[in-house]
């Protein structure tokens, strides 16, 4: 057997010592290191802790139940509750019949919209379901002919039928019609929303409309009050700026005789009724519920619409 040499035997010494010190060196720089990342965990987790808090205070101060108008809609318990509000919502149209002051010809004119089941009636808007008389177009505006109104009928069109509708209030004033619906095998949904109170609406409030804008079927969408008067220098329809409130991202045209309903704790309310925009820009008005529903009060009690008003709303 070889003899290793001195030289040899010292240089494997000093190379395991190399060695035993490159390790104990790496093994102090890794304890270093986990320090150090313990130390960033527990920074991290800190600052989750108190992210959490933040976010949890927002959060009650945001969906807390108050008794007010929401102004998102985190509370809403029953989604499903949307799905029943549009199935109350039907088609309506009316037929004018004619006789125009010259020749006596008689002439048809038709009138598509929509409105809200309620019980046995339908809610809805005068304008929607009134012509006053025949106009044709032109490149300078509508013209309007000489004519007599011989009859006006308003029908319900449901599934490929159509009801004829029994007037039972028109008032011009204020732009609302309510009509009765006659005895039927249909299975017409009515609205089960209760009755709001308009006048707690403020800005910022959340809102739901539920229409058919630009006649394209009947659709939800969401919105916000802008502003709890009507907007000046509107003065083709007849309300006043004070029955009205405008409703900003949630409008189009069609959407006349549309409910608009917002939320007191997550619970959807009727607060009014679609009845106008401007263009395609999605900011349109809508009638207040309180002075409609004042109106009907005079001809039939809130339970007859099976519309439920809300002890806590006035």
């Amino acid at each position: 057997m070889m003899k290793r040499s001195p030289t040899l035997k010292l240089y494997t010494l000093v190379s395991m010592a190399v060695f035993v010190l490159v390790s104990l060196n790496g093994c102090f720089t890794s304890r270093k290191e986990i320090h150090y990342l313990k130390n960033k965990t527990f920074e991290i987790q800190e600052d989750l802790y108190r992210l959490r808090k933040d976010i949890e205070e927002r959060l009650r101060f945001l969906e807390t139940p108050d008794g007010k108008y929401d102004y998102n809609n985190g509370l809403v318990a029953d989604w499903c509750a949307l799905d029943r509000v549009l199935g109350s919502v039907v088609t309506i149209e009316t037929q004018t019949l004619f006789e125009t002051g010259e020749t006596s010809e008689r002439v048809v004119k038709n009138l598509r919209g929509i409105g809200v089941v309620a019980g046995p009636y339908v809610l809805t808007l005068d304008h929607v379901v009134t012509v006053n008389g025949l106009e044709i177009p032109t490149p300078f505006g509508k013209i309007s002919l000489p004519s007599k109104k011989i009859e006006e009928k308003t029908f319900l069109v449901f599934q490929g039928r159509k009801l004829v509708l029994e007037k039972v209030l028109k008032d011009p004033s204020l732009d609302m019609a309510l009509f009765e619906i006659p005895p039927n095998d249909l299975d017409l949904a009515s609205l089960t929303c209760p009755i709001g109170n308009s006048d707690e609406l403020t800005v910022g409030n959340f809102l739901y409309v539920a229409g058919n804008p630009l006649n394209s079927g009947i659709n939800m969408r969401e919105g916000i009050v802008s502003s709890i008067l009507g907007l000046e220098g509107v003065t083709e329809l007849s309300p006043r700026r004070g029955d009205l409130f405008v409703i900003s991202n949630g409008v189009l045209p069609g959407d006349s005789g549309a409910p608009v309903l917002a939320m007191r704790d997550g619970i959807l309310e009727l607060v009014g009724i679609v009845q106008g925009t401007m263009g395609s820009t999605r900011i349109g008005w809508a009638i207040k519920i309180n002075p409609i529903m004042k109106k009907l009060s005079k001809h039939l009690q809130p339970e007859e619409l099976r519309l439920v008003q809300k002890e806590n709303s006035h």
